[in-house]
């Protein structure tokens, strides 16, 4: 079973679904539109029984404490902002990530400006 944490981040605050234990292997699964982090519920409950430190947040402009008014502010670039941000507060110096849908181009994103943070 997947627990609700909130993640603050300079950009705001972003709710999201966690499981497993914190020094497990760092997991972050970013959701698909219109969707949201409860879309990874299997995963999670998945991932969490094998020892994973998995993490779904609610991406911006779906989470209520990160969502700007600025269309400029949704650009790939402050997407991918988020998710170094979500991780270096959960500590994560590299990580999974998988995405679906939009978060994939998130996902693609991120290992592509950053391939020193993304394990695979």
């Amino acid at each position: 079973m997947a627990d609700y944490i909130q993640i603050p981040t300079p950009a705001g605050r972003f709710d999201a679904l966690t499981s497993g234990p914190e020094g497990g292997r760092p997991v972050l699964l970013l959701h698909g539109f219109p969707e949201a982090a409860v879309q990874w519920s299997e995963q999670l409950a998945v991932l969490g029984e094998a020892e994973c430190h998995a993490v779904a947040p609610d991406q911006r402009g779906y989470s209520p404490g990160a969502r700007p008014e600025q269309v400029a502010d949704y650009r790939l670039e402050e997407l991918v902002g988020d998710v170094l941000a979500i991780a270096d507060h959960l500590g994560w110096q590299r990580f999974d990530l998988v995405g679906h849908d939009w978060g994939a181009a998130v996902s693609w994103a991120t290992a592509a400006a950053h391939p020193d943070r993304s394990a695979r």
